[in-house]
């Protein structure tokens, strides 16, 4: 079905007003000029990822785990220059691959200033902190690192979703224009959550399913909208979405965690233990872990209260 309602964009958005009415209230938003500042606004091209990095190798699979047809078939080898220049012949017809979810850090360090400052928006971010399980730790430092993503025109994001781990997702276009295809977790019912990973959605396709194989997800309503150059995109945790790039297109995206999504993380996590012992002590754990966290980041919260 077409979208039923649109996303506001705000423009000189506080951090107060944000958290107040996006943040707690888990609702997306567009901030049109959050990244007016940054560097990679001017500076990030396809052309300028092709002559500064021109010689890096990489892989790209095709498919996500746990998306309906999913293979464990090689990756393609890529080096940047001719990544790019598939990027620049890109069509919808032929589209290049997506180069996406790479941590920014580790590729390509000399880029971190780029994107300096933060918005204050990822703020406070529980994703960084030192947890005392071990594995807790290693998933959510994992899911703080800030991630790249390069396509072409008519490439897309491979599998409808939502971020694990109950985590908001910020996502912010740098180059290019986006389409982003999302839908509100009531809709859920609809999409046809894979028995794999349960943030994916098995729906082979948004714009065209199968609907002898889903025949419920005519009902799903979809919220359409482009991000463009220079916009930042909150989706709030567990709102499920999927892109598809209009233009050669560069993003960069940001996790957070904090008391707002909290809960979610910890449902997440239980749905995920079919140990009944185990999942009442993961419950209990990072019920502990977020209410002491709670309490160490009051003053972000008192900032909420103070203009609602």
């Amino acid at each position: 079905m077409s979208e039923s309602s649109r996303i506001k964009r705000e423009a000189n958005l506080s951090y107060e007003d944000f958290a107040r009415k996006y943040l707690y209230t888990n609702t997306p938003v567009i901030v049109t000029d959050a990244l007016r500042h940054w560097k990679a606004v001017q500076r990030w091209t396809p052309e300028f990822f092709k002559s500064e990095f021109g010689d890096m190798k990489f892989s790209i699979a095709s498919t996500e785990y746990g998306q309906k047809g999913h293979k464990q078939e090689k990756a393609a080898d890529y080096n940047m220059a001719q990544f790019i220049d598939a990027v620049l012949a890109s069509n919808e017809e032929r589209p290049a691959p997506y180069f996406r979810n790479r941590i920014l850090s580790q590729l390509f360090p000399s880029l971190v200033q780029d994107i300096e400052p933060l918005p204050d928006y990822f703020q406070p971010n529980w994703l960084s902190d030192r947890y005392m399980v071990k594995h807790v730790g290693e998933v959510l430092n994992r899911g703080s690192e800030i991630e790249l993503y390069i396509g072409g025109q008519g490439s897309s994001f491979p599998v409808l979703h939502y971020d694990g781990a109950g985590v908001h997702a910020f996502l912010m276009q740098i180059y290019g224009r986006k389409e982003f295809i999302v839908y509100s977790p009531d809709q859920e019912p609809y999409l046809y959550p894979s028995p794999v990973k349960a943030n994916l959605s098995l729906v082979n396709s948004v714009d065209n399913p199968n609907l002898a194989e889903f025949p419920l997800f005519t009902k799903a309503t979809a919220i359409r909208f482009v991000l463009e150059p220079g916009e930042l995109l909150f989706v709030p945790s567990h709102w499920w979405h999927t892109t598809k790039m209009l233009t050669p297109s560069i993003t960069i995206s940001a996790n957070v965690l904090n008391q707002s999504n909290w809960q979610e993380l910890v449902s997440f996590v239980s749905r995920g233990r079919r140990n009944p012992l185990v999942s009442f002590g993961s419950r209990l754990y990072l019920n502990f872990a977020g209410a002491w966290r709670a309490w160490r980041d009051r003053e972000w919260r008192k900032r909420v209260r103070a203009v609602a």
